[in-house]
């Protein structure tokens, strides 16, 4: 089979299972690209981004069988001195997400009847050290060091049962109608799966896009307080300049490549299910149509919305402020085929799922405005898309009084 479109349930289900343990899933708009089996799984260094492209074809080429377009499916981490993680499938095809999500339901139907209580949340940093890590980081700016650094946390929950990875995954594109879905089976048999808000590079052919994020506030039930939320956020000094640093660093890194750069002079306002963000979509020309999607991406991670800025000196400061490894989390997770085509976005709203547990990950830019507080209580607000995909808010809630 190849990559022609499945746009009705009877075809759908006459390809069996969708088996989390060896099946890749990327979802974009309304289409779906699914990767069956593993055909050949492999790891590359992403430090030398020559290296990396160059050896990445050569994997393609060698394992493309009848298939004249191959495509691997990646997750690179976030720190440049680990190893990215890649899959190329034994067949591809294109859904119709509408139809990939009915087949989907079909295989998850009994889930609910069956509840998996949370037992443990084992933070790996808590808020009182999140807090310590955000004033310590506010003195970075004061010495005129950096103007933004990214913070994040890890959480752990440890459930009663093992985890339905399949409903947990049918939960995120039945909640999240937006966004770019995810799932990858790691080298470590966990899962890793969300629903990601920010495209960090989309390539066909000569032309390119992206749309960072970077300025974010919880959404509201009460839609009076939802639209004074919009404006404030849309207001915010604090919010705007933070999305500006990650907007000039995108110009400096896309303008000598492309001979036609398109960036709207400010900012318009992104939703999910849980969030409201800063949101600006950049799309170019390329001068070399030729140039291979991980060329510019690679170049492109960590992002200042993922690191900081100046990046160099921010990615040094976060491992020594976090005392974790990130590992896959804030990477960047996508595909790419033999044309240097693809798309591939920040893996942030997601989590890793194995056995009884579920690591957690949320972030937060910080800026020399920047309220501790206020900043725990963002990285608390963006991890409810997944705890409502484990259907867990609730008793996470309970945990945490």
């Amino acid at each position: 089979m190849h990559a022609g479109e499945i746009s009705n349930l009877a075809q759908a289900q006459s390809l069996g299972e969708f088996l989390l343990d060896q099946d890749c899933l990327f979802v974009s708009g309304d289409s779906c690209l699914l990767g069956q089996g593993i055909k050949h799984r492999f790891n590359l260094p992403i430090a030398n981004t020559d290296y990396l492209v160059n050896e990445l074809q050569a994997q393609l080429q060698q394992h493309k069988g009848d298939n004249d377009n191959a495509i691997a499916f990646g997750v690179l981490p976030f720190c440049k001195y680990q190893t990215a993680q890649f899959i190329i499938p034994k067949h591809v095809a294109r859904w119709d997400k509408s139809v990939f999500s009915q087949w989907l339901n079909t295989q998850t139907t009994d889930a609910n009847q069956h509840e998996n209580k949370l037992r443990n949340v084992n933070y790996l940093q808590d808020r009182n050290h999140f807090e310590q890590t955000v004033t310590q980081a506010k003195y970075l700016f004061e010495s005129a060091l950096l103007e933004k650094i990214v913070l994040s946390k890890q959480v752990e929950l440890e459930f009663e049962h093992p985890l339905d990875r399949k409903h947990v995954l049918n939960q995120l594109l039945t909640q999240s109608q937006s966004g770019y879905h995810f799932a990858f089976p790691t080298e470590q048999s966990s899962v890793l799966m969300g629903v990601s808000p920010e495209l960090l590079l989309r390539k066909q052919d000569e032309t390119v896009s992206s749309n960072p994020l970077a300025g974010s506030i919880p959404r509201d039930p009460c839609s009076k307080v939802e639209a004074q939320r919009r404006a404030a956020l849309f207001n915010s000094k604090k919010d705007r300049h933070e999305h500006a640093v990650v907007i000039d660093d995108m110009r400096q890194l896309l303008a000598p490549v492309c001979d036609n750069l398109s960036i709207p002079a400010e900012p318009s306002l992104l939703h999910t299910a849980t969030m409201w963000h800063l949101s600006t979509v950049i799309s170019g020309h390329l001068k070399d149509p030729d140039t291979h999607i991980l060329d510019l991406a690679n170049q492109l991670h960590p992002t200042p919305a993922l690191c900081g800025k100046p990046t160099k000196p921010a990615y040094q400061h976060i491992l020594e402020l976090e005392g974790h490894g990130r590992n896959l989390f804030s990477g960047i997770i996508g595909w790419c085929d033999q044309q240097g085509n693809g798309e591939w976005v920040v893996v942030i709203r997601c989590g890793e799922l194995k056995d009884h547990v579920a690591k957690l990950f949320a972030g937060a830019g910080i800026v020399a405005a920047s309220d501790p507080s206020s900043e725990w209580l963002e990285t608390e607000a963006k991890l409810k898309t997944m705890l409502n995909a484990l259907s867990v808010q609730q008793a996470y809630t309970q945990f945490n009084k």
